[in-house]
């Protein structure tokens, strides 16, 4: 989501950030276009209003720049980016990506400013395994469903607990649909009493969770676990983290999963095959993990995200040979406002009904004119 965190004055520019997948959006709209063979068979009127709205948006672009400082907010691992010449920073936490040359990086991502109310609260434990994550295949949501069905069969009689946002268009090719058939297949009567799954109304997804639920159930969880090999920032392992769960994940997970891992918050496993020796390791042994959920929270807390996020801008400010006064706006929610996961109906270019069930991102150039009349230019 286009997110303002700050308007320009007569003391400086102000400060805008767009989402990975908008700056994707962007580049497409000011590059020189590419057509592609289907392409190639549209009429020369739709070709010639792709080109007036590029440089359309190239203009806007140019007039925004010379307002704002423009940031890029990465929520998926990239191995290689550069940096396109309208960008001035990015926010990626360390393990998310890869940039070419020297750009200016500020190490704050959406699981940065997690929510004070994920914390450990010292619940009585109920599930001894959770894992929250949409069904999509990068989650590798199969292989955990066999490892589950692994460690019943060694006779451990485990309460798990899948929570999952659904979406309204869940396609096969991309997302694991026959999961509840699954389910129902590979799991008897009296094992779905110990084996639940939360899914979301499709019209709600990650909408239908609010992080106080969230956090209860994380709470009453002994081990985290998420089978993704590659992620983005992962909020969801910082989130239990922050609730004191020790973490079990595949040792060569790519992206920000891994960032506040070590040997005594977390067990890894190699294969897929063998992770539910690791899964019944870290159950059985959940007490003697040392979850340092204090000093996680000092790093990637709201409250203390937001002090660093003021001190990272002021280092910006200062390498144009201007001053940041401090003074930001829209500083709430940023766990969702970065990632386009936040609906408000001020949000005028995604206010339609239609956007509470999906991101808001800028996908097209009617919301992106109704982001530029938002700014001050």
């Amino acid at each position: 989501m286009a997110h303002i965190f700050k308007h320009p004055s007569s003391e400086g520019k102000g400060i805008i950030t767009f989402t990975h997948k908008e700056m994707g959006f962007l580049n497409s709209r000011m590059g020189l276009p590419k057509f592609s063979k289907k392409d190639a068979h549209r009429s020369l009127k739709t070709k010639m209003k792709w080109l007036v709205r590029s440089r359309e948006t190239a203009r806007m672009m140019e007039k925004v720049r010379s307002q704002y400082f423009i940031g890029i907010h990465w929520g998926f691992f990239f191995d290689y980016v550069r940096t396109p010449p309208w960008v001035d920073f990015h926010l990626a936490s360390p393990g998310t990506c890869n940039f070419d040359g020297s750009p200016f990086i500020i190490p704050l991502s959406s699981a940065s400013f997690t929510p004070v109310v994920m914390k450990n609260r010292d619940l009585p434990k109920y599930w001894d395994i959770i894992c929250v994550a949409k069904s999509d295949h990068k989650k590798k949501y199969p292989e955990l469903m066999q490892q589950i069905r692994k460690i019943y069969d060694q006779g451990y009689k485990y309460n798990v607990l899948f929570v999952i946002a659904s979406n309204r268009d869940e396609p096969e090719k991309s997302y694991y649909s026959s999961i509840l058939d699954d389910y129902f297949s590979m799991f008897s009567a009296q094992e779905r009493e110990r084996f639940t799954i939360i899914k979301t109304d499709p019209d709600l997804g990650f909408q239908g969770f609010s992080y106080t639920f969230l956090s209860h159930l994380y709470n009453q969880s002994k081990v985290f676990t998420i089978f993704s090999q590659k992620e983005g920032v992962c909020k969801v392992i910082k989130e239990a983290q922050l609730c004191g769960l020790p973490v079990v994940v595949k040792n060569d997970m790519q992206g920000g999963g891994r960032d506040y891992l070590n040997s005594d918050n977390s067990l890894l496993f190699e294969t897929y095959d063998e992770a539910y020796k690791t899964l019944i390791e870290a159950v059985e042994n959940y007490q003697d993990f040392n979850v340092d959920y204090a000093a996680i929270e000092a790093q990637i807390g709201e409250e203390s995200s937001l002090e660093s996020l003021h001190q990272y801008l002021g280092e910006l400010y200062r390498a144009h040979g201007s001053t940041f006064d401090g003074d930001l706006i829209n500083t709430d929610n940023l766990n969702r406002r970065l990632p386009a996961h936040f609906f408000d109906e001020s949000i005028s270019w995604a206010s339609a009904p239609e956007f509470r069930f999906k991101t808001t991102d800028i996908v097209n150039h009617q919301m992106l004119r109704d982001f530029y009349q938002e700014l001050k230019v």
